[in-house]
């Protein structure tokens, strides 16, 4: 069983991995159409644009999306373990 400062100790690193991932989104939603565009010839086929859009789904999928589902999952159960020990 942990306790009481260990679980506030993950919830603060949790907390602090939740809020860079969803800050992080917030810039791509914006702006992802500019910065795919940025760089890429239209002029043969669009392969560069295509690419980057692959990239930029994987990279997404990949890496951020399971992070953020992962730490907010464990930000909810520490602070459910706190109230537990605290109540």
């Amino acid at each position: 069983m942990e306790t009481l400062e260990e679980l506030q100790m993950h919830r603060q690193a949790a907390l602090i991995v939740v809020c860079t991932l969803g800050l992080a989104a917030v810039p791509i939603a914006f702006n992802w159409k500019s910065n795919l565009f940025a760089g890429t010839s239209l002029d043969n086929g669009g392969l560069g644009f295509v690419l980057k859009i692959i990239s930029f789904l994987l990279l997404t999928i990949a890496c951020a999306i399971p992070a953020f589902v992962i730490y907010l999952i464990k930000l909810i159960y520490c602070q459910i373990q706190i109230s537990r020990l605290t109540h």
